[in-house]
């Protein structure tokens, strides 16, 4: 017994001296120097995990090249560093006896040609930080097998992914994403993020691209977006690669997924495919836009040189009741199909970008609408119920040209083509009422619509550079067209209360047609006035030419033509602009100040039908302008950015507003056009501010603008009281004196608690927006003030675990100045939290929850959704290929869609099912990466 104490206190005592030995937490620190002994600064500084080599944490060294991890755990470590220039160097940490391990001096040495073999050996490093480029080794973050890109990204230090996979890098939108510097359908990043495996990556590359006129011109204007590169592995350039997911579920819910990916270091093929009844339609804002026939080509595909010309602004809806949102945004039901095919080829001197991509969609909604419109003295109510069905249809083809002629001339041209149909059912009936209690009339509406619109967008550039280093010339010329072909079919009846009358019914057969064209053409010569000073001169004209032919008839009267509803009108908008500025660029100091003439004519003709006798012509005095420029962009020390710009903005009606008819689809919402209308002039300033910390990858920003209104189109209503029953008639109108202001900014702050464990995000704005508008004469101003933040956190302990939790505060504060008793607060909060386990080997568990609150005390509404979906996952046969889940979504069964608005002199409030509680089964199968076998460029 007293053998074994004493064993027992000995063993004690090693103990406590080995603990003293050995503190739990270190600071490890060191210099880095070259082999000269000469201080190396900026390098970056990693701890690795001797077993497999992942990231633990990283650091940078400052200006003298000394680096210090604070508070590490005491144990292995395998310590890297590397520079542009210099090989990587390694170095085998053990736990130290002290709780300072100072590491001394450690030299890189410089690459020479015999040691580049040593380099490629060497020189894979968790991450590397070259100027503005951070570049991830992809490998050395673990995802599960299966995980896409997006799970990838996740993990990344640096890189936030929202919910709906949006992309965040340092705390700025990621607006771009190429894989292996190629475009990939698009550029939208997500086709790319939720097609591709992350085990087909090789690298991400996260850097600031510049914009279109700097890469033509090459002279940097210090305008720079985020943008992401994914580079393949080199077995996957070498053979192909995709997955085939199928799933069914109770209901009879149903989807399917696949993609197919063929690449080599020339050419890219892609082809991607989905169909499903889940609600996963694949339209974007810009697809609804295209099929409504509202957007005649992207503002992005302009090749116009110079700086902006401004303008526009947040305006009110111009239609009837509806609020002004895309109606695909998750509400009802929807069946989905949609494929692509995408297509690069690059030798260096010619690059080919292309893609073809199709989608529909079919909604059924149903929705219930509470609307209260109010004026100086009183306000009336209307009940809505509606049930629509809506089939839409989009083919787009997309290519894009870049040819190096020689050394110095360049072409660039590219073209979209886009065809868009909509089928469109939509029954309705609205209860309106004088006060809450006293019910007036009750519209019914059971109307359809059929459209479809042809668009197409073009531009070539040529760019020709002098033998004197910056002088260069390039002119740009573009076309662009719109044919939109509607019929829509009004079907309405009107029954009054309390009023021995007939109903009222309005029967009418609306045939829209109209086109756009528009032919443009820009200028830009840029002559160096010394190294630091360079002169730009531009010019741009465009002539657009609109065409509006609405014919209505009345099908109870064998069709014949309602006169006062129909009309031909034509419009044209011709467009000069001349300037110059001078710019100033050197060291991260960018300053530009131009100025430019402007001038825009505006010219409108009405006839009652095609080849009918002339009714209207209007054609008002030019509209000339003085258009001042100032920017100022700062790339500081420190990774510290400032940017300003002032810009004076003149932006002409549009079509739409001006078309001289009364348009009567709703017998209780009329819109009537003004042909008078001129353009809208504004003041518009932004600053931003972007800080960035590559030791430990905090990050920290700023923006704001302010829009400052000369003259604002703005839409009067007219709100009567007729024997039929409450009628508002919309107009557009213009107004000086008082006009709109707006002002948005946004704050947000990003840093690791534990590096490459947790790090936290937040963000917040503030949003006014004040709007001058009449309502039957009388002056109303609306004054909207938004308040937003939000508190994210991304936990990684291990590679096995990822949870995401985010919560969200948006307060929003209506004033209106004709009924100050309806003033009111809108309040909605938010929380998520997601997670992924890989809990045994080859199983993982999946689950969301989303929770989302509405409040709006003025109207005592306040409504709870709670979200929660969870899922199975195993991976089985060989080599993983094969993967099948149990999912159940919205598991309490509590989905609907809630909006809250308030505007003008309405607020509004609907609630619409959707797609609750259901359960699916699917089974994916993925095609690994294998080696070509056949012919050299034989790829069909």
């Amino acid at each position: 017994m007293k053998k074994l104490t004493s064993i027992f206190a000995f063993l004690c005592l090693c103990t406590s001296l080995i603990f003293a030995q050995n503190p739990a937490k270190v600071t490890l620190k060191g210099m880095v120097q070259d082999t000269a002994g000469v201080d190396q600064p900026f390098a970056t500084v990693m701890l690795l995990n001797p077993k497999d080599s992942s990231l633990v944490n990283f650091t940078r060294g400052d200006e003298k090249g000394a680096f210090e991890f604070r508070n590490v755990k005491n144990t292995d470590y395998i310590l890297k560093m590397s520079f542009v220039g210099y090989i990587p160097f390694q170095l085998n940490i053990t736990p130290s006896a002290v709780a300072v391990n100072d590491l001394g001096n450690l030299k890189m040495k410089p690459i020479t040609k015999e040691l580049m073999e040593v380099v490629i050996r060497t020189a894979k490093a968790p991450l590397s930080i070259r100027g503005d480029t951070i570049e991830y080794n992809a490998s050395s973050f673990k995802v599960p097998p299966g995980s896409t890109v997006e799970d990838l990204l996740r993990r990344l230090p640096g890189i936030e992914v929202d919910a709906a996979g949006n992309i965040k890098a340092q705390g700025k939108d990621v607006k771009k994403l190429y894989v292996d510097g190629k475009t990939f359908f698009g550029d939208d990043p997500k086709s790319a993020t939720k097609n591709l495996d992350a085990e087909t990556i090789s690298k991400v590359q996260v850097f600031n691209e510049k914009s279109e006129q700097s890469k033509i011109t090459g002279i940097d204007d210090g305008k720079k977006e985020k943008a992401m590169n994914l580079e393949l592995k080199e077995e996957f350039k070498k053979g192909s690669f995709g997955k085939l997911t199928a799933a069914a579920g109770d209901n009879e819910r149903w989807a399917a997924r696949g993609n197919y990916n063929r690449f080599d270091k020339k050419q890219q093929f892609s082809v991607i495919g989905f169909g499903n009844n889940i609600n996963q339609t694949g339209v974007n804002w810009d697809d609804y836009g295209e099929f409504k026939g509202q957007n005649s080509w992207s503002g992005q595909d302009n090749g116009d040189f110079g700086f902006g010309s401004g303008g526009g602004g947040n305006r009110y809806n111009s239609g009837d009741e509806d609020v002004p949102r895309n109606r695909f945004d998750g509400r009802g039901f929807t069946n989905n199909v949609g494929s692509g095919v995408n297509y690069n080829f690059d030798n260096k001197k010619t690059k080919i970008n292309s893609s073809y991509f199709y989608n529909q969609t079919r909604l059924n909604l149903d929705e219930y609408t509470y609307r209260q419109t109010f004026f100086k003295d009183s306000s009336f109510f209307n009940n809505d119920s509606s049930r629509m069905n809506d089939f839409r249809n989009n083919h787009n083809i997309l290519a894009r040209l870049e040819q190096e002629i020689d050394s110095n001339n360049t072409l660039i041209v590219k073209g979209n083509l886009r065809f868009s149909g909509s089928n469109t059912t939509d029954k309705k009936s609205q209860l309106f009422f004088k006060d809450a209690n006293a019910p007036t009339n009750i519209l019914t509406l059971n109307n359809g619509t059929d459209l479809n619109t042809y668009t197409a967008s073009s531009y070539a550039i040529f760019r020709h550079r002098f033998k004197k280093k910056g002088r260069l010339f390039a002119i740009s010329t573009a076309f662009n067209g719109n044919k939109r072909d509607g019929l829509e079919r009004i079907n309405s009846t009107n029954e009054l209360f309390k009023i021995l009358t007939p109903k009222e019914s309005i029967r009418q057969l609306n045939q829209n047609n109209g086109s756009t064209q528009q032919f443009k053409s820009s200028f830009l010569f840029n002559e160096p006035l010394s190294k630091k000073y360079f002169l730009e001169v531009f010019y741009n004209f465009s002539s657009t030419d609109n065409a509006v032919n609405r014919q209505v008839k009345n099908p109870v009267l064998n069709n014949e033509r309602v006169d006062n509803l129909s009309v031909f009108y034509k419009n044209s908008v011709l467009y000069n602009r001349i300037g110059s500025s001078i710019r100033y660029a050197n060291e991260g100091v960018n300053i530009t100040a131009g100025l430019a003439g402007q001038q825009i004519n505006l010219a409108g003709q009405s006839f009652s039908d095609e080849g009918k006798p002339l009714l209207t012509d209007i054609k008002p005095a030019p509209f000339r302008n003085l258009i001042p420029n100032v920017s100022v962009n700062l790339e500081l020390k420190n990774n510290i950015y400032l940017g300003m710009s002032y810009l004076y903005g003149v932006k002409e009606p549009e079509i739409n507003d001006m078309q001289p008819v009364n348009n009567q689809n709703n017998p209780a919402f009329r819109v009537e056009g003004n042909a008078n209308l001129v353009p809208e002039r504004s003041h518009d300033v932004e600053f931003n501010f972007n800080y960035f910390n590559p030791a430990n990858f905090a990050y920290g920003g700023f923006w704001a603008n302010a829009n400052f209104y000369d003259n604002q189109i703005i839409y009067n209503q007219n709100i009567q009281s007729t024997p039929t029953g409450i009628l508002t008639t919309t107009k557009p109108e213009n107004i000086t004196v008082g006009a709109g202001r707006n002002l948005n900014s946004n704050v947000w702050i990003g840093f690791p608690i534990v590096k490459t464990k947790v790090t936290m995000n937040i963000n917040g704005g503030v949003n006014y927006n004040f709007s001058p508008s009449f309502i039957n004469a009388e002056r109303n101003e609306t004054s909207n003030t938004g308040y937003s933040s939000s508190l994210g956190f991304n936990i990684t302990p291990d590679p096995k675990l990822i949870v995401d939790l985010s919560t969200n505060l948006n307060v929003n504060y209506v004033k209106y100045s004709i009924q100050t008793l309806q003033n009111q607060t809108i309040l909605s909060n938010g929380l998520n939290l997601s997670g992924k386990w890989n809990f045994v080997p080859k199983f993982f568990v999946e689950s969301n929850l989303d929770y989302k609150s509405f409040r709006n005390e003025r109207f005592n509404f306040n409504q709870s959704i709670p979200i929660w979906n969870a899922s199975v996952r195993h991976i089985l046969g060989k080599n993983n290929r094969f993967e099948i889940r149990l999912a159940v979504f919205d598991i309490l069964n509590q989905r609907a869609n809630v909006i809250q608005s308030a505007t003008q002199n309405y607020v509004i409030r609907s609630i619409a099912p959707t797609l609750a509680r259901y359960g699916m089964l699917s089974v994916t199968y993925n095609m690994r990466g294998h080696e070509d076998k056949l012919k050299k460029n034989s790829w069909f």
